[in-house]
C-alpha cells in the first residue's frame, strides 16, 4: 500500500544505516550493537512431545511413523536454528557483520516489524557515549526517509512513528480492498469508483464530481449489504440495521443517504429546485471524506486496528 514503510524498506539501507555510521562519531560496533538490540534472535524449536509405549517395538525402538515424522522435523528445524545461531554469534563477534546486518535487515517482511525496528534501533543508540549526536542524526535520517517517500508516519518523542490522519484513510481503503477480495462485484464497484476518482485529473467539473460520488455510494451500499444482519440493499435503510455508538451518527448517515438521493443528477434525476447550487471541487473533497469516514461501520470485516497500526 503506498504510504508503507514496508514497500520501500529495502530503501532503508542506503538512506539510513549506510549514513548513520560515516559521521567521524560513529563506533566502530555501531551495526553489532543495533543487531543485537534490534533484530530478534532465533528461537529454538519446541521438542515433539515423548511418544507413548506403544510407538516403540520390543528392543525399545522407535517404529511409529507420526513420531518418526515429528522426530525427524525437529531435527531438520534444531539443525538450522543452531546454523542460524551460530551466524549471529559469528556476526555480533565481528565477522562479516555489515553484510550479516543488511541480510536481517531485508528479512524483516511486515509493517508492524518495520515500525519495531526503527523505533528500537534509536533506543538501541543509547549505549554507546556518542548516544545525544546518534540520537539525533539517526532521527534526521528517519524524517528525511518518511519526508522523501511520502510514507503515512510522523516522528514524535525521541523516535515514535504515528500514523497521520491522511494515512488513516489510505490504510482504511486498503483494509477495504483486502477484505473484499474474493468478492468480484465489491472489486468491481471500488474499481469503478477509483477510475471515476482518478478522470477528476482530467476535467474537475460538476458532472465528474456526481459521478464519483454516485461510485462511492454504491460502493459504501455493496459493502453494507455483506454486513451480518442486513437485508436491504440502499443505505438509508441499512442504517437502521447497523450498529452505531449514537443515535445522532445514525442520523447523519441518513442524511447523506438523503444527498445522494435528492441531490439532481447525482444517484436520481430528481428536481432542480432541490438543489441550491452546482457541486464544487470544495463539496466533492467534503461528501466524500464524510463517505469514506463512515466505511468501517459498513464494512463488517474491516480490521479497524490495522487502520491506525500496521
Amino acid at each position: 500500500m503506498r504510504g508503507q514503510i514496508i514497500r520501500v524498506w529495502p530503501e532503508t539501507w542506503t538512506e539510513i544505516w549506510v549514513k548513520l555510521q560515516r559521521p567521524s562519531f560513529a563506533p566502530d560496533d555501531l551495526y553489532i550493537e543495533l543487531l543485537r538490540q534490534v533484530i530478534p534472535a532465533p528461537i529454538a524449536p519446541t521438542p515433539p512431545p515423548i511418544p507413548s509405549a506403544d510407538a516403540f517395538n520390543e528392543a525399545g525402538e522407535l517404529i511409529d511413523l507420526e513420531a518418526l515424522q515429528a522426530r525427524d522435523t525437529f531435527e531438520l528445524e534444531r539443525k538450522k536454528f543452531d546454523d542460524l545461531r551460530q551466524a549471529r554469534e559469528n556476526a555480533i563477534s565481528g565477522q562479516n557483520i555489515r553484510d550479516y546486518f543488511r541480510e536481517a535487515l531485508a528479512a524483516i517482511a511486515t509493517e508492524a516489524e518495520a515500525v519495531r525496528c526503527i523505533e528500537r534501533a534509536y533506543d538501541a543508540l543509547g549505549t554507546f557515549d556518542e548516544e545525544e549526536k546518534l540520537k539525533a542524526k539517526y532521527r534526521e535520517l528517519v524524517e528525511e526517509f518518511l519526508d522523501r517517500y511520502n510514507i503515512r508516519y510522523q516522528v514524535r518523542g525521541g523516535c515514535s512513528l504515528h500514523p497521520t490522519m491522511p494515512g488513516l484513510f489510505a490504510t482504511m481503503l486498503s483494509e477495504v480492498r483486502r477484505v473484499s477480495n474474493g468478492d468480484d462485484h465489491i472489486t468491481e464497484l471500488m474499481s469503478e469508483f477509483e477510475d471515476a476518482f482518478a478522470d477528476l485529473k482530467i476535467d474537475r467539473t460538476a458532472t465528474r464530481f456526481k459521478t464519483c460520488l454516485q461510485k462511492q455510494y454504491n460502493l459504501l451500499e455493496a459493502l453494507g449489504a455483506a454486513c451480518p444482519g442486513v437485508d436491504t440493499d440502499t443505505l438509508g435503510a441499512m442504517c437502521d440495521q447497523i450498529d452505531w455508538p449514537h443515535a445522532t451518527i445514525k442520523e447523519v448517515g441518513k442524511k447523506l443517504y438523503g444527498f445522494g438521493s435528492n441531490y439532481p443528477g447525482l444517484r436520481h434525476g430528481g428536481k432542480k429546485k432541490s438543489q441550491l447550487r452546482t457541486l464544487t471541487m470544495r463539496d466533492f473533497v467534503s461528501i466524500s471524506l464524510m463517505l469514506a469516514a463512515f466505511t468501517p461501520y459498513v464494512a463488517s470485516e474491516l480490521e479497524v486496528d490495522r487502520c491506525y497500526t500496521c
